[in-house]
């Protein structure tokens, strides 16, 4: 699993200004923020918001935590995790191509090939290495069309469309750091949406 980056706060207030201050700690939030006593914490791309309000007699326990995603090579998965994912243990090589009747790869072995590209640009971005060219094309192209099977998670489709285009757009300026962002969010939203239609 990949570290994520935290930020937490507790405040200890007077039980009669404890409902104040939690309005005001969430009153900046549309804006993208909290204030927590003098302090402004982003909410830009936080992945949980935890706010917990503890009665302690005539006090008050107000505890705020955000998370954050992990960023650059912290944020993308181990090789190891990614082979653990699949049980039972596989071998590494992509599966050998099979069609449905509507001439499309079967999902299961589609899923099987992306996992052995994945493993792969994982493992060239952690070395710091651009993947190979025909792997990420060919992760690309599984991609695109492992989103127009229905019913597999079809609500996760447009934006992992739109980071897969990213990471296309990453690729074609050599950008690695972008690469590296965009293969996070992908892992991200795959294990999000394995975790509901696995």
């Amino acid at each position: 699993m990949s570290p994520s980056r935290k930020r937490k706060f507790e405040l200890v207030l007077p039980r009669v200004e404890a409902l104040a201050a939690l309005a005001a700690l969430t009153a900046p939030a549309a804006g993208g923020s909290l204030a927590v006593g003098e302090e402004t914490v982003s909410l830009e791309d936080f992945s949980s918001l935890k706010i917990a309000v503890k009665n302690l007699g005539a006090s008050t326990l107000l505890k705020v935590s955000v998370k954050y995603p992990a960023q650059g090579l912290a944020a993308l998965p181990l090789p190891a995790d990614i082979d653990a994912e699949a049980a039972p243990r596989e071998t590494g090589a992509p599966a050998p191509e099979t069609v449905d009747e509507g001439g499309k790869p079967r999902y299961k072995g589609l899923k099987k090939r992306m996992k052995h590209f994945f493993k792969a640009i994982v493992t060239s971005l952690r070395a710091g290495l651009a993947p190979d060219a025909d792997v990420l094309a060919a992760f690309i192209a599984d991609s695109r069309l492992m989103t127009s099977y229905p019913g597999k998670g079809d609500a996760f489709y447009p934006a992992y469309d739109a980071e897969v285009d990213r990471l296309e757009a990453a690729a074609q300026s050599g950008d690695l750091e972008a690469m590296t962002a965009s293969v996070a969010a992908l892992d991200r939203m795959k294990k999000e949406c394995h975790s509901r239609h696995a």
